[in-house]
């Protein structure tokens, strides 16, 4: 019988493996009967790892539960449980052994223990399975969209020697000798060209030549500042991406807009997200964020929140605060609060500041945070619609009424100049009219 092609040798050990009671570690220490319970369960596990630190610790917690049920925990690491190992039905009752007080506490300390083992075992079996995107964190799409979250961009390319030569020393070396190349092609051609002046493409050419020209000492130079330029923005980049949470929530309502907006096309599905908890921005409040996507076909189209505002404030936002504050103690809320100076010049530094009759309540109004990114289709095409629905428009509103008062008392004051100026005669014959005849 032909070997198959590129099939592997397998060669003997030169060596007995090591008994598990001879050993000095704990190595292979699940070997046997205990990998055979652990090991169906790597890919379940890899995917909850994936999922977040919550569903991984659910799946672990089912994961321990099995083996403990499985293998005596009074076993010793070098120890074997007796075959066939009891089926198991995480629904059964757990029986109690009659333990005193020291074995109990032997029996928590060794389940402990095992549990911590368990979870190394399984983490590095399928942290092997994950591959990681392999690719620089400027290149990457997904941080791309992660940067968009925090509110950064990502940094410029690498200028090349000669770009780096243009953005020294352009108006100084470049611009005159650019100038007087593009007069000169225009002569030589005989006509006027449509362009208004040298486009991108012949400006390059030209410092192209004349970096060229150029003693190679400064060609060196120029190239590692713009090699040092661009260490200097990826490093920038890379501080700026460790930015607090407060920055992500702010950017929270544009960053998921583009997904909402996607799903909408692809699926033809109208949607709606909402996000909640302690805002540091509101102290210790527990707010809500909400982004939706899509307009009804009523007279006027209005989105999901706008659809019905009180019912949308009452049975979405406010059950969703009623939840939230089972989620998170006061300690985490506390910690999410940004600090804030006291006293007088408490807002000495702000850039905008709302007047003292317009602020936001202290309690939990209709004043949560949102952003709906919305999409009508009419007759004329489809238009699309950003809009913030929050406590601002409150305070939006006042100003707007304010300005349109401003502006009507100051017509009024014109057009009364106006009427004195050239109603004086009306003013007279009216009286006249009105005159009673003797």
């Amino acid at each position: 019988m032909a070997k198959k092609q590129g099939a592997r040798k397998k060669v003997a050990r030169k060596w007995k493996c090591i008994e598990k009671k001879d050993r000095r570690n704990l190595k292979m220490w699940a070997e046997g009967a205990r990998e055979d319970v652990l090991k169906p369960h790597i890919p379940a596990y890899t995917d909850a790892l994936q999922r977040g630190w919550r569903a991984e610790r659910d799946y672990l917690t089912l994961v321990c539960n099995e083996f403990h049920a499985r293998i005596p925990w009074c076993l010793g690491d070098h120890e074997e449980p007796k075959l066939p190992l009891p089926e198991y039905d995480q629904y059964a009752q757990v029986v109690e052994e009659e333990l005193d007080k020291e074995e109990l506490a032997n029996k928590r300390l060794k389940i402990e223990t095992m549990n911590a083992r368990i979870g190394r075992w399984l983490k590095y079996r399928a942290r092997r399975l994950i591959k990681p995107l392999k690719m620089d964190s400027a290149r990457d799409p997904w941080a791309i969209y992660l940067a968009k979250l925090a509110g950064i961009n990502a940094p410029p390319k690498a200028r090349q020697a000669f770009q780096q030569f243009m953005h020294e020393s352009y108006e100084s070396e470049i611009a005159p000798v650019v100038q007087a190349r593009w007069k000169a092609s225009e002569q030589s051609s005989g006509e006027l060209s449509s362009k208004k002046g040298p486009d991108a493409p012949f400006r390059a050419k030209v410092a192209r030549e004349l970096f060229a020209e150029l003693p190679e000492g400064h060609q060196d130079g120029l190239h590692q500042r713009a090699k040092d330029a661009a260490q200097t923005a990826r490093d920038e980049y890379t501080n700026a991406m460790k930015r607090g949470h407060s920055n992500c929530i702010d950017a929270l309502g544009p960053f998921v807009s583009t997904f909402l907006h996607g799903i909408s096309d692809y699926t033809g599905l109208q949607s709606f997200a909402v996000f909640g908890g302690p805002m540091p921005e509101y102290g210790r409040e527990i707010r809500t964020l909400h982004v939706a996507h899509g307009f009804n076909r009523s007279a006027v189209p209005c989105s999901f929140p706008q659809w019905a505002k009180t019912r949308f404030s009452h049975d979405v936002l406010d059950f969703m605060k009623d939840y939230l504050r089972t989620a998170y103690t006061p300690s985490e809320c506390t910690e999410a609060a940004l600090a804030v100076p006291d006293g007088p010049d408490a807002l000495a530094g702000a850039k905008y500041t709302l007047p003292p009759d317009l602020g936001f309540s202290n309690g939990d109004d209709d004043d949560d945070k949102s952003s709906g990114s919305d999409d009508a289709s009419g007759s004329d095409g489809d238009t699309s619609e950003s809009e913030m629905e929050s406590g601002m428009e409150d305070v939006l509103g006042e100003k707007k009424k304010k300005r349109k008062a401003a502006e009507k008392d100051k017509g009024g004051r014109k057009s009364s100049a106006n009427g004195k100026a050239n109603g004086k005669e009306t003013a007279n014959t009216v009286g006249k009219k009105r005159k009673r005849p003797s």
